[in-house]
């Protein structure tokens, strides 16, 4: 601590000559003391020139940002209202302090009863233009509350992580439960529509599986016919081998070339004819086949002789199939008799005059050793009659071949019978089904190739076009006619109509509870912070248990401060404006104390007092250097940057005593901490004895400060001060602090904190090297390193300077121009 007799409070770290345009030097620094000495004098000059250098050095130092953007009138030497506070001597606590004088501006006003009655409510800076001269409408006043509202909530939302993640935790779990509910559900009604659709698939696969099988099956009864009944056994003798016959060698027929035999005179026969009608009859009718097979053909040595249509038995165009060259007889007659079919050889479908079609084939063979026929009358091998015997297939000797029978299926008929498309319309689904060829061995015989290449298409539904992977599934079926694939789905989807309301609803409901969990936490974190900064926390846990809350506090430093002056007219202020400037200052000092980590107990009338060492008890030092330091910054900021709205200053006394005290919460109904003792009672008289603009402190506060690891400049006070009860006692001018006193002096390796101007030596500058200003506790931005050898206070009036640009985690360099 020093003592310095009459030196100015107001040092280079100290804020002066505020000006909307620009933060300007200082025009004049007040002595805080009125009448020193030459000494004081020179002391005096030389504080103003090392102020003057320090902030031309820095032109953005102490320029805050949302400070008031109104110019600071010219002079405070106007005409003041003096606001003089006299409290109860006898104090109990420190809520007993209250504004009773008659020259309080509150009792001015009072006596004013025309400005009452004028009184309008205080224009609000954030209404639009278009509302200011005019009542604003119920809507419009609803829009502005939720809008303010919602403000308040969303910063109270987003500066609490805890908030935001509860919040986002909440939203993600509902959703995350909702969608796992509505999935499964989503999932149960996909695989039940994808398995009715492998159902209806397989069920179809199966009728027609049925219906071939019926439909084809007279081909075996014809089979047997030929074998037993010997009505035809000698059709293919009399036929005869290629070219037995001939009759056109590559005759033009629907498909490509063919050598025709001539048959007339063979199965013309009308008994042969009236036999092969009675038999076809017959098979039909037993089957319920009439309208679906519409033709039948027989194929003796494989050359076409009968034939059947609509009931009427005719003989055929003769057609050689195992000696023609025509693509499709080739293959039928390569099929059943080289590689030797078995069973019903089905192709198709293929477009014919009746319309979709499919033709089956069943391979007709003697069973029989007939070597006995090959012997001719003399006993001897007749190779005449061998190879009656025998059938060239395409260059191939086929024994025991008789030939072949075939019908043709009406597979249009066949579909309509199914009732295919109503089956799977009345599951809401749609099919294609196709015959797989590609995947067939091509070493297994059978129809295939190009002559069935472009028919593998079955049936299709009219929508069939639209189905993919993604909203339809495949089913292979085994059938006469080779491997089914039918593609059945939806078009729109597996998923049924009700997931994407689902959905939604889960995503709303998820907000919505995310909402209501965010609003609550909201909701009870600003409960919380104004219970806190009404009540400290250890009290109201207490509180909250329904128990007595008093604690004893060895020593605490107490704040008290009070409005002396008012630069603007008496007659101009209105009620309004007073809660508004109020409303505004203490609003200011909340944040300073907050910086400085000191405790507001109350603001009650025009006064302000905080403390330190409770309800958080700490060391006598700390809670008198912590005081002390936020004394100085708020004394600072009234008189250097705080303005009401019409431009005015505000004027405060300050004191600060420290002791013992007793803190505690009385009643039940607006519980309010508060501070007991004698302490209370000395920081008080301290403030009324207190000087405008200035900090009065204890002679206990005085010896804290001495021994705190700060150095504080104090200045006592010649007359003491006069305390009831106490009888005269010793006071100090706290004047100002620094980290040392080499930090009260701007000389080369000084360092000039930006924005708030604080000054820290060379040494210092190294141990204080965080963000932080060590005097104020204000966020550094920068810093200004003086390189002159000379001290600032040789540094002339107006001279120019020049700095290095830097960004805020680097020093500034201010560079010496002068020679």
């Amino acid at each position: 601590m020093v003592d310095l007799n009459g030196e100015s409070r107001r040092a280079s770290q100290d804020l002066s000559g505020f000006d909307s345009a620009g933060l300007q030097r200082p025009t004049s620094i007040e002595s805080g003391v009125s009448g020193g000495s030459e000494n004081e004098e020179l002391l005096h000059g030389s504080q103003t020139g090392l102020a003057q250098t320090a902030w031309a050095s820095v032109q953005t130092a102490g320029k805050k940002r949302g400070s008031s953007p109104y110019r600071r009138k010219n002079t405070l030497d106007t005409d003041t209202d003096s606001i003089t506070v006299a409290a109860t001597q006898q104090s109990q606590g420190s809520s007993q302090f209250t504004s009773t004088t008659v020259s309080n501006l509150w009792n001015s006003l009072i006596r004013k009863e025309s400005i009452w009655d004028t009184l309008q409510p205080q224009e609000d800076d954030d209404v639009p233009e278009e509302f200011a001269e005019k009542s604003a409408s119920g809507l419009t006043i609803c829009a502005m509350s939720a809008w303010y509202e919602f403000r308040h909530n969303a910063k109270c939302f987003f500066s609490h992580p805890v908030i935001v993640f509860a919040s986002l935790a909440v939203f993600a779990l509902v959703c995350g439960v909702g969608m796992w509910a509505i999935t499964g559900q989503k999932d149960a009604v996909v695989q039940e529509r994808q398995n009715t659709a492998a159902f209806v698939a397989t069920e179809t696969a199966g009728y027609f599986a049925s219906e071939f099988k019926k439909a084809f099956l007279p081909l075996y009864s014809l089979r047997e016919a030929v074998h037993h009944s010997g009505y035809f056994d000698h059709l293919a003798t009399e036929i005869g081998r290629y070219p037995n016959r001939l009759l056109k060698v590559n005759a033009t027929i629907p498909g490509g070339l063919a050598n025709v035999r001539n048959v007339t005179g063979i199965c013309d026969n009308p008994e042969l004819l009236a036999k092969w009608d009675n038999l076809v009859d017959t098979v039909n009718k037993e089957q319920d086949l009439n309208g679906m097979v519409f033709r039948y053909r027989m194929a003796p040595k494989n050359v076409f002789c009968l034939d059947s249509k609509g009931g009427n038995a005719m003989v055929d165009n003769g057609v050689d199939t195992s000696n023609s060259e025509h693509p499709f007889w080739s293959m039928v007659a390569t099929d059943l008799f080289i590689k030797r079919w078995e069973g019903l050889h089905v192709f198709g479908p293929f477009i014919s005059p009746k319309g979709e079609t499919f033709c089956t084939h069943l391979s007709i063979w003697t069973n029989k050793d007939n070597r006995g026929d090959w012997v001719d009358a003399e006993g001897g091998l007749s190779m005449t009659n061998m190879l009656d015997d025998h059938i060239n297939v395409h260059g191939t000797e086929v024994q025991n071949a008789w030939g072949f029978v075939m019908n043709y299926l009406d597979w249009a008929e066949m579909k309509k019978r199914s009732k295919m498309e109503e089956r799977f319309s009345n599951v809401a689904m749609d099919f294609e089904l196709n015959r797989q060829e590609h995947d067939v061995d091509p070493e297994m015989p059978g129809p295939r190739g190009e002559a069935s290449e472009h028919y593998q298409l079955l049936a299709k539904s009219s929508n069939s076009g639209l189905l993919n992977d993604d909203n339809s599934i495949l089913v292979y079926t085994d059938s006469l006619h080779g491997t089914w694939v039918n593609r059945v789905g939806m078009v729109d989807g597996w998923e049924p109509d009700w997931w994407p309301a689902a959905v939604a609803c889960v995503v709303i409901a998820s907000l919505l509870l995310g909402f209501l969990t965010a609003s609550t936490l909201v909701k009870s974190q600003m409960h919380r912070e104004l219970v806190e900064r009404m009540v400290p926390k250890s009290a109201i846990r207490k509180l909250e248990r329904n128990q007595t809350v008093v604690d004893k506090f060895n020593i605490v430093s107490v704040f008290f401060a009070d409005i002396v002056g008012y630069s603007g007219a008496a007659g101009s202020i209105n009620p309004a404006q007073v809660m508004a400037v109020l409303n505004d200052l203490y609003t200011e000092l909340d944040k300073i104390a907050t910086r400085h980590g000191v405790y507001k107990v109350e603001t009650v009338g025009n006064r302000y007092m905080v403390c330190a060492g409770a309800p958080v008890p700490e060391t006598g030092r700390d809670a008198a250097k912590r005081v002390s330091l936020f004394a100085l910054d708020a004394m600072s900021y009234i008189d250097n940057k705080f303005l009401t709205k019409e431009g005015d200053k505000i004027l405060i006394r300050a004191g600060v005593a420290s002791g013992p005290a007793v803190g505690g919460v009385v009643g039940k109904a607006c519980p309010r901490w508060v501070l007991f003792g004698s302490t209370v009672d000395i920081a008080s008289a301290m403030e009324k004895s207190s000087s405008k603009s200035r900090i009065q402190c204890d002679e206990v506060t005085s010896r804290l400060l001495g021994d705190s690891d700060m150095t504080f400049v104090l200045d006592r006070r010649a007359d003491g001060v006069d305390i009831k009860g106490r009888g005269k006692a010793s006071s100090y001018w706290i004047e100002k602090a620094a980290c040392s006193m080499e930090c009260f002096e701007l000389k080369k390796g000084s360092v000039v904190l930006d924005p708030c101007g604080h000054i820290l030596s060379e040494a210092m500058a190294k141990v204080h090297n965080l963000n932080v200003c060590p005097i104020c506790r204000s966020k550094v931005e920068g810093r200004v390193t003086w390189t002159r050898d000379f001290p600032a206070s040789k540094y002339a009036d107006g001279a120019d300077s020049d700095m290095e640009a830097g960004n805020t985690e680097g020093e500034r360099t201010l560079t010496d121009v002068s020679g």
